[in-house]
This record gives C-alpha cells, structure tokens and sequence, in this order.
C-alpha cells in the first residue's frame, strides 16, 4: 500500500512538473515583462516582496500538499478553472492587455493544481495563489480612474488639516494655494502607490496574525482609509513646511522623506489597529467565558 503510493506521489509529481514546464513556456513573455515591471517601476516593486512570501508560504506547504494530493479525486471544477484561464489569456493576447495575461497565469496554475491534485492539496496552496495575484500590478485602466479622485480627497484632506493648523489655505481643485506657495497634488502625490503598497502589507500581517476570516477582511481593507488620511496629512506637512522654511521644501529631498515617513507611520498605524482588534476579541472572549462560568 506504502509503494502504491508513493509511486501515485510520483506520477502526480511528474504530472505537475510537465504542467509547470508547458506554463512557463506559455507564460515567459508575459512573465519576462511582468518581472521588469517589478525592478523599474517604484509603483510596483511591492509584487517582488509579495512574490517571495508566495514561493516562502508553497515551500513551508510542499510537505502537506503532497500528502494531500489525490490524483484519483473528482476534479472537473480545476478543468473548467483551468480551460477558463487559457481563455482568458487568449482575450489578453488578442486585446494586448498585459493585466489579463498575468491574472490568466494564477487562474491556469490554480486550475492545473486542482485538475491534477485535487481540491484538498489545491486548498494548501490557496494562500500562495492569491499573494501571486495581489501582486500583479494594476491595470492603466484602473490606475487612471482612481488617480484623479484620491487626488482631491488627499487635497481636501490637506486643506482642512492646514486649516486646523491656522494655516491660511484656498482649494481649487487638487490645487492648495497658501501664502508663501502654490502646492499641486499631482498624480504621484495621489496616494495610490502607498495605498496599493500598504494593501499588500495588510493582506501580509492579516494572513499572519489573523485567523478570523471577517478580521482578515477588516484589516485589509482599513488599509484604504488609512493610507488616504495619511496622505493629506503629508501634504499638510509639506505645506506646513513651506510656510515655515520656504517653498523649496515642496520637492526634493524633504518630499522623499516625507513620503517614507508617511509610509512607516501608516504601517504602524495598521499593525496597532491589529493589537487593537486582537484585543478586543480577546476581551470579548474572557467575558463570555467569565459569563459562562
């Protein structure tokens, strides 16, 4: 019996070393510029850090996903996923949409996972899958559609905490005017780089530190409001300084700083709000079982 499966091991085995060989021929193109993406652009190089939690979490997995894995198990569902995600690489190549192909390559590696080993070992490599997929960088399409509404919430933002501030301040637009300045809340100051780089840090720590479902789904997705608030208020810090120490400190090396000040304290934030939530439950927790007893 030990033998029968073993040589069952080995067969699944090789099976999924000749789907990962045919993917990677399939995918280098697409994988080759995806991986450029990750070293040249500043708004993307979360997904090398997501990347190397994903291949950290398979390999910590690869034991229990090999004693998972049934061959024999009924697993039309990952054909279908799999057939699926071809298709939609096919639209990508057609359309020249680079987001499609790369999202197509989770969907296919997902899909040829459960058709050859089974749900329960697809299940071990659920986590991996989805750190693969967070870390392909968002399309054009959805980048501009949101770049020029965080741009005047993080203005807004601005303009009231400098108002706060006693900071004389006229709003036009994503456009703060101040005494000593005219500060613009371009694109890059949008916020949607520490908000994307932010989002894989809390799907990282919710993962880690969390095993509730909802306070997984709550602390990802605090990271949004977070990231925002924290945004204004580094243009308001900015504007702050220009009214004390000149306009200059609106670019250079002040704004870098700033940006990776910003950056730090907005993890911090999210990871005390994680304390916070641990400890909450855990004080809902002591009273029900002091209420029990």
């Amino acid at each position: 019996m030990e033998s029968r499966r073993r040589v069952q091991l080995a067969i699944t085995g090789a099976l999924v070393a000749g789907a990962t060989g045919a993917l990677a021929a399939l995918y280098a193109s697409a994988m080759a510029g995806l991986a450029r993406e990750w070293t040249s652009s500043p708004d993307a190089s979360y997904g090398l850090i997501l990347l190397v939690i994903a291949f950290a979490i398979a390999w910590q997995r690869r034991r229990r996903f090999a004693q998972a894995a049934d061959p024999h198990a009924p697993s039309y569902a990952g054909l279908v996923v799999l057939l699926i995600g071809l298709g939609v690489y096919l639209v990508g190549l057609l359309g020249a949409d680079v987001f499609l192909t790369r999202t197509s390559f989770v969907a296919v590696l997902g899909g040829a996972l459960w058709f050859l080993a089974g749900a329960r070992a697809t299940r071990m490599m659920a986590v991996p899958l989805v750190f693969l997929l967070i870390a392909i960088p968002l399309p054009s399409l959805v980048v501009n559609a949101v770049t020029l509404p965080l741009q005047f919430v993080a203005s807004h933002i601005a303009e009231s905490a400098l108002t706060l501030a006693s900071v004389p301040v006229f709003r036009d637009g994503n456009v703060l005017t101040l005494p000593s300045t005219t500060l613009e809340v371009a694109g890059a100051c949008s916020g949607l780089r520490s908000l994307v780089s932010l989002g894989a840090i809390g799907a990282v720590l919710a993962w880690a530190g969390e095993r509730s479902a909802w306070r997984r789904a709550v602390l990802v997705l605090l990271t949004v409001p977070i990231a925002i608030v924290m945004n204004g208020l580094r243009i308001a810090a900015t504007g702050v300084a220009c009214e004390a120490w000149g306009p200059q400190l609106a670019s250079g090396g002040w704004h870098t700083c700033t940006g990776w000040i910003t950056f730090v304290v907005s993890t911090f934030v999210l990871v005390q709000v994680g304390n916070a939530m641990t400890w909450l439950d855990c004080q809902r927790t002591c009273s029900t079982n002091v209420a029990e007893a």
